[in-house]
């Protein structure tokens, strides 16, 4: 079995392209930033989990709704080794979850396992 995929967040130190932004005092929740995150991947495989993982929860945002500035997965923009992700500041941390979640549940379809969502009522 291969090893599982794995992301990992890479810094950017300007992410809005102004150096005076990583200095401010004070947090701005309606500035607009950007997430990088850094895919690793084995095999082709992997790559086909990790869409059908997607599919799967841009499908389930759109059948409950987003919540109240909830950012969604089908925003970010995926290569084969890269995930972009442009949100307001203070939607940063949903969506790190979310790109964990995504991570997560493609390793459950890459190593076969259900899906938790596939097996409720």
């Amino acid at each position: 079995m291969s090893a599982p995929i794995r992301f990992r967040e890479t810094i950017d130190a300007t992410p809005s392209g102004d150096v005076r932004d990583g200095l401010a005092l004070r947090f701005d929740p309606t500035r607009r930033i950007t997430l990088r995150f850094r895919l690793e991947l084995d095999s082709e495989e992997q790559v086909e989990a990790l869409r059908y993982a997607r599919r799967l929860m841009i499908r389930e945002e759109r059948t409950r709704g987003l919540e109240w500035e909830e950012p969604s997965i089908e925003d970010a923009v995926f290569t084969v080794t890269d995930v972009s992700w442009s949100a307001l500041a203070s939607q940063g941390a949903w969506c790190r979850d979310k790109i964990r979640e995504l991570v997560d549940r493609a390793n459950r379809v890459a190593s076969g396992l259900p899906d938790p969502s596939d097996l409720r009522d």
